[in-house]
């Protein structure tokens, strides 16, 4: 579809033809992808409302919280930075992407909330 309307406009036009069909599709919401549990975890974590707002995310927080509950450490995600810390009733995480931008979260173990700080 690009191609043919590069063709239709040629030259300058066509570049930027090029250039909006790139906007149009990194504005456009996709789905999330993740391979590993760690990644999972930190998507779904990320999810305005509720970490389990989504059914796929159902299992990956269910063993989160199952490995928090017997003492086991959160997972790690290549391509993630996550640091934890005890705190009073639970966790606090914060989680740096590639680029340098950190999110802070909270997790309480008594009553598996996450709040975004």
């Amino acid at each position: 579809m690009i191609g043919r309307l590069m063709n239709k406009l040629g030259g300058g036009t066509g570049a930027l033809a090029l250039c909006a069909a790139g906007v149009v599709t990194v504005a456009a919401p996709g789905p999330a992808y993740a391979s590993d549990w760690g990644c999972q975890v930190v998507l779904c974590l990320a999810t305005p409302g509720s970490p389990t707002k989504y059914a796929e995310c159902v299992p990956p927080i269910t063993k989160l919280w199952n490995a928090l509950a017997t003492g086991g450490g959160f997972p790690s995600c290549t391509g993630v930075g996550i640091k934890t810390k005890s705190a009073k009733h639970g966790y606090t995480m914060t989680v740096t992407q590639t680029d340098g931008t950190t999110s802070r979260y909270s997790l309480d173990t008594r009553y598996q909330t996450v709040t975004q700080q």
